[in-house]
């Protein structure tokens, strides 16, 4: 298979079309025709999700205008939207092409994952504690960026390593990061190359290769595929619909563990529901994984003008909501107070649309209020 850039593999298969943005909807629903991915395989029991008598769901105001979860629809460019109440469907719909069989990209939402398969990894006795260096388990970064930084501190984006992960700029690390070494069979060498920009623990800084480092961490101490430990530890259990896949570097490779889970709807609403719940999960982890504890990662501190907080690879709200959210729109919300799990798989035409995201939280504060 021709290992080259993304989007350049994108503009390919879907040259046909005068626009290729336009395909954006069909090719994150089969992102496995076009790259090589390991099988996340489900169990023989899958739990069932009961639908509730619910038939309608309230609006919400956004930009001064009253708008329906139809509108939500169209506005934000959805190719899969489910919610989930007290454990039950309120609304399931496909869009664009897709269907309840659809396995839809995740994006980043698949550091969410990453990060639950290391607790279960220290939970296994496997990992001491998360204060422990990362080069403890992964001595070949010894001589790297990476020799004094802690595996919470990667947890928590703030390894102090420089990473510029800006979408737009086909030189920024993040485009490195996947043309020059994950498109080429190599996702974890990326994280010999780097330097060191802040210390460790002082600055958030989103950064799609620390998620590989975890995947890579996950893959050394458990002895097998992160796939493999994914349908160990949670696929299974957690009586997930159908088998997922997993995106790779290259044919029987590494996971490219910060991005590239495909799975179905109701399967993300069941990951969500164990956010819920707790059910399957380590004692406590919850909240620990899902609460900023430490002051770069407090809520507002992130970005000017942004009241989102970060965690373990999830993204949290004052309320103590949180959700896993990956570019072009994709979103797993959880609030364990309101027993709430919202899961949107979108197609936007940009990596990030601002005023999408906002619908979307206007959309989720209404479903708070009003459910």
């Amino acid at each position: 298979m021709l290992r080259t850039s993304f989007l350049f593999l994108l503009f390919v298969a879907t040259a046909a079309r005068s626009d290729w943005q336009a395909d954006i909807p069909l090719s994150f629903q089969q992102m496995d025709h076009y790259f090589p991915t390991r099988v996340v395989k489900a169990g023989e029991n899958p739990q069932p999700l009961a639908r509730s008598e619910k038939s309608m769901l309230p609006g919400y105001e956004y930009a001064g205008r009253r708008r329906s979860i139809e509108d939500f629809i169209t506005d934000t460019d959805v190719s899969g939207l489910l919610v989930l109440h007290r454990g039950e469907i309120l609304h399931e719909s496909y869009h664009q092409g897709a269907g309840p069989e659809t396995l839809f990209t995740s994006w980043s939402v698949a550091k969410s994952m990453t990060a639950t398969l290391l607790a279960f990894a220290r939970a296994d006795g496997l990992i001491a504690s998360f204060e422990d260096s990362i080069t403890q388990y992964l001595p070949e970064l010894s001589a790297s960026a990476y020799k004094k930084v802690t595996i919470r501190q990667a947890l928590q984006m703030s390894s102090g390593v420089a990473f510029d992960e800006t979408y737009e700029d086909p030189e920024s690390d993040f485009w490195v990061f996947m043309n020059d070494y994950a498109a080429q069979g190599r996702a974890n060498a990326y994280l010999e190359s780097t330097s060191v920009a802040h210390q460790p623990g002082e600055k958030f800084n989103y950064n799609t290769s620390e998620t590989q480092l975890l995947g890579w961490l996950i893959h050394r101490v458990t002895g097998q595929s992160v796939s493999d430990y994914l349908a160990r530890k949670i696929w299974q259990p957690q009586g997930m619909e159908a088998d997922a896949t997993w995106l790779l570097d290259a044919e029987d490779g590494m996971e490219i563990t910060g991005i590239g889970v495909n799975a179905m709807l109701r399967d993300y609403a069941r990951f969500g529901q164990m956010y819920v719940t707790g059910r399957g999960l380590p004692e406590g982890w919850v909240q620990e994984a899902t609460r900023p504890s430490n002051p770069q990662v407090e809520n507002g501190e992130l970005y000017e003008g942004m009241e989102l907080g970060y965690q373990y690879q999830w993204w949290s709200f004052p309320d103590n909501s949180f959700e896993a959210q990956g570019i072009h729109g994709q979103f797993i919300y959880v609030n364990p107070a309101t027993e709430l799990v919202v899961v949107v798989a979108s197609a936007w035409p940009e990596p990030w649309v601002f005023d999408h995201e906002l619908e979307f939280y206007a959309l989720i504060e209404s479903l708070n209020l009003n459910l």
